[in-house]
């Protein structure tokens, strides 16, 4: 897909938003991400290039736009997504019940403590 760490962080930031209803701008992604302005402005022309965001007018404020995740985020993400969830499937798979649920809780506490860098200010 000839996305970089941070740019896949950013797309599951701004798929994970809109899928809860949040609209997402720049500033948000610079926040979550913990880079400059212009790091993500370039982040976001490479993501927009790439057909997997847009830019559109922000329906409550005319001034800013809005980041949009396009269809093709949204549905099939590309064949690099589909092998790492191809893989992680199969790695699941070796788990039994108990050690599924560890991971699963660990996993989760780990998301939220990333989710809280530098919204708890």
């Amino acid at each position: 897909m000839g996305l970089g760490e941070n740019d896949l962080l950013a797309l599951r930031f701004i798929l994970d938003q809109r899928a809860v209803g949040h609209p997402v701008a720049s500033k948000d992604v610079t926040r979550y991400l913990g880079i400059s302005s212009a790091s993500t402005t370039v982040l976001l022309r490479r993501l927009e290039s790439g057909g997997f965001v847009e830019r559109r007018e922000n329906s409550a404020d005319r001034r800013s736009s809005e980041i949009v995740p396009t269809t093709a985020a949204e549905g099939d993400t590309g064949p690099m997504l589909a092998v790492a969830q191809n893989n992680m499937a199969a790695a699941i798979q070796t788990l039994t019940v108990e050690e599924a649920r560890i991971v699963a809780r660990f996993l989760t506490m780990m998301r939220q403590t990333v989710d809280q860098i530098g919204f708890s200010s």
